[in-house]
C-alpha cells in the first residue's frame, strides 16, 4: 500500500511531556500517527522525500487535551432541549428564560412538549432557597416543567410534571416538587427519549465545540445505550471530531457484557471504558456522605447511595468481566468507603484495571495513602473550587483543608486526571487550568502550576483510560493529537491563560479549524 501522506511542522517549540520533559523545533505526522519528534534537520530526514512543509513560525504545541469526566453527547443534547440557568440571580430570571425557552420550542415546531432547563444553582438566587413547584406553575400548568440543579443531583417539576410522574416519590416532593437523587430520574422518566437525528447532531455539534478548544479526546459519561451504537455509526463515516473513551452506566453492563465487550474494546476513536458507579451525592445538595456533620446542617451527614460490602460487590463483578469501573464519590466517608472497596475487590489483582474514582472532593489522609499504592486514579474538577464557593460552609474552616487537595494528592502520587464535568461545568480547558491555578484564599498551598494541570490533563487522563501508551504525550509512534497556541501557555499571567485559545487542532493527524466557542 501506498505510504500516508507526510507533514513536517517546523519552527516551532514542541511541549512533549515526555519523560524528560522536552521542548523540540519539530515533529512530522503521517497518517494518524506522529513519526518523527526533535531538531528540524532531523525530523526532515525522518520524513522521507517530498513531505508537506508547515512553517508554525514560532507557535507552541502540546499534545491534545483529554477530558476525563465530561457529560459531552448529554451537553449536546442539552443545548438541543434545555434552557440554560446557569447564573440566574432571581427567581423571576429563571422564570422568564423558562418561558423564552418555552416560545422557542413553540416556534421552531418542536414535539417537545416538556419544558426543561439545567444549571440552576439554588446558593445565586436571592432568596439562597429553590423554586418550588408553585413557582414553575407560573411558567407553565398545561406543560410538564422540569429544572434541574448544575450538579444533577436535584430537580424541581411543576404540578403538572408531577401529576405525570407515576412512581412512588416522598410526600414531601409532591408537596414541593422538589427531588433528590434517584428521584430526579422518576421524576424525569416521562421525558421523550433523543431520537437518533438529535443524539447525532448532540455528538457532533459538542465534539466540534471541544476540538475548538484543544480537547482531542473525552471519558464521556453515557447514561443511554443508543449514544454508544451513534458513536461507532458516526465513526465508521469517519464523522468524529474527536475521540470517546465510553464510561457507561452500571445498569448497562449486563448487557456490554452480552455484546462482548470490555474495557479497551473498539479503537482509538471509539474505546469502551469504564462502568459508572455512584456511591453518595453531592456537596451542593447536602447529599455527600460526611464522617461528620454538615456545618451549615447539624445533624445531617449526607448519604451513601450503597454501602461498603455491596460496592466491593460490583467492583468485583465488573472486574470478573474485564470492566474498570468509575465510582462517583465527593464527601470523604464516601471516599474512604469507595477505596476501601477497591481496596479489597483488588486484594490479588493491585488495581490492574486501575479502577478509578471521580470527584474525590473531600478527601482524608488514610484515602490519599491506599490512593497512591493502590494506583487509583483520581478524576478531578478544578472548577468546583469557585462554582462551589459554598463547600467551606459546607464542612467548616478545618475540614476545608481536605476540600480539593490537588497538590498534596500530586504529591503523595496520587494519578490525577483533569476534567470539566460538563454539562455541570463549562467546558473550558484554560478556565479550569486558571482555578487550579488561582483557587481562593483559603486554599492557595493546594494551587497546581498550568504545567502540572496541562500534564494531568493529558498524561494523566490518559493514564486514568489505560491510554498512555498511545497519547497524552508527542512522542514517535503516539497518536497525532496536538494543540498549537499562537503564545506559551506556560509563560502568561493568570488572568491571560483565560482567554487563551488554540491557533488550531490536529486530531488523527487532520488539522480541526476551531469555530467560534459556543460558551
Amino acid at each position: 500500500m501506498p505510504r500516508e501522506r507526510t507533514t513536517v511542522y517546523i519552527n516551532a517549540h514542541v511541549h512533549t511531556f515526555d519523560a524528560e520533559a522536552r521542548v523540540e523545533q519539530a515533529f512530522a505526522v503521517s497518517g494518524e500517527e506522529i513519526i518523527a519528534v526533535g531538531p528540524e534537520r532531523y525530523v526532515r530526514n525522518m520524513a522521507g522525500d517530498f513531505p508537506e512543509v508547515v512553517d508554525l513560525e514560532g507557535a507552541h504545541v502540546t499534545p491534545g487535551l483529554v477530558d476525563a469526566h465530561v457529560h459531552l453527547i448529554d451537553y449536546g443534547l442539552t443545548l438541543q432541549r434545555m434552557a440554560d440557568l446557569s447564573g440566574c440571580r432571581s427567581l423571576a430570571e429563571l422564570q422568564q428564560r423558562l418561558k423564552d425557552h418555552m416560545a422557542r420550542l413553540q416556534q421552531s415546531g418542536s414535539p417537545l412538549e416538556w419544558v426543561l432547563g439545567h444549571g440552576f444553582d439554588h446558593e445565586l438566587l436571592e432568596t439562597r432557597s429553590f423554586p418550588t413547584r408553585q413557582d414553575l406553575d407560573e411558567v407553565s400548568r398545561d406543560r410538564p416543567v422540569v429544572i434541574r440543579r448544575l450538579c444533577g443531583h436535584v430537580a424541581v417539576g411543576n404540578t403538572r410534571a408531577l401529576e405525570l410522574c407515576r412512581a412512588e416519590l416522598p410526600e414531601e416532593a409532591r408537596r414541593t416538587g422538589l427531588v433528590t437523587e434517584d428521584d430526579v430520574g422518576l421524576l424525569m422518566a416521562g421525558v421523550p427519549a433523543a431520537t437518533e437525528a438529535e443524539i447525532d447532531r448532540a455528538i457532533l455539534q459538542s465534539g466540534d465545540l471541544a476540538a475548538s478548544l484543544g480537547i482531542t479526546g473525552v471519558h464521556c459519561l453515557i447514561t443511554d445505550v443508543r449514544q454508544i451504537d451513534r458513536l461507532f455509526a458516526l465513526h465508521s463515516r469517519r464523522l468524529l471530531p474527536i475521540r470517546f473513551y465510553v464510561m457507561f452506566s452500571y445498569s448497562l453492563l449486563e448487557e456490554m457484557v452480552d455484546r462482548g465487550f470490555q474495557t479497551g474494546s473498539g479503537d482509538a476513536w471509539v474505546t469502551i471504558g469504564a462502568a459508572k458507579i455512584f456511591a453518595d451525592g453531592a456537596l451542593g445538595a447536602r447529599t455527600a456522605a460526611l464522617w461528620e456533620d454538615y456545618a451549615d446542617d447539624p445533624g445531617n451527614r449526607g448519604m451513601m447511595l450503597i454501602e461498603q460490602a455491596e460496592l466491593t460487590d460490583m467492583i468485583k463483578h465488573a472486574q470478573s468481566h474485564g470492566f474498570q469501573t468509575a465510582t462517583h464519590a465527593i464527601g470523604d466517608r464516601g471516599v474512604d468507603i469507595t477505596v476501601n472497596a477497591i481496596e479489597s475487590a483488588c486484594a490479588h489483582q493491585n488495581n490492574r484495571l486501575r479502577h478509578r474514582i471521580e470527584h474525590a472532593s473531600q478527601m482524608t489522609q488514610k484515602a490519599l495513602v491506599k490512593m497512591a499504592h493502590y494506583t487509583i486514579p483520581a478524576a478531578v474538577q478544578p472548577q468546583f473550587i469557585i462554582t462551589d464557593f459554598w463547600t467551606r460552609q459546607r464542612v467548616g474552616p478545618e475540614r476545608y483543608r481536605w476540600s480539593y487537595p490537588f497538590k498534596t494528592m500530586l504529591r503523595a502520587g496520587v494519578p490525577l486526571a483533569m476534567s470539566s464535568d460538563c454539562y455541570v461545568e463549562r467546558l473550558d480547558p484554560y478556565e479550569l487550568i486558571h482555578r487550579a491555578w488561582v483557587r481562593d484564599e483559603h486554599s492557595r498551598q493546594e494551587a497546581l502550576t498550568p504545567f502540572e494541570t496541562m500534564r494531568a490533563y493529558t498524561l494523566g487522563s490518559a493514564f486514568a483510560g489505560h491510554q498512555e501508551n498511545d497519547r497524552g504525550s508527542i512522542e514517535e509512534g503516539k497518536l497525532a493529537d496536538l494543540v498549537v497556541y499562537p503564545e506559551n501557555p506556560f509563560d502568561l499571567s493568570q488572568e491571560d491563560i483565560l482567554q487563551l485559545r488554540p491557533e488550531f487542532t490536529i486530531v488523527g493527524g487532520r488539522r480541526h479549524q476551531p469555530s467560534l466557542p459556543l460558551l
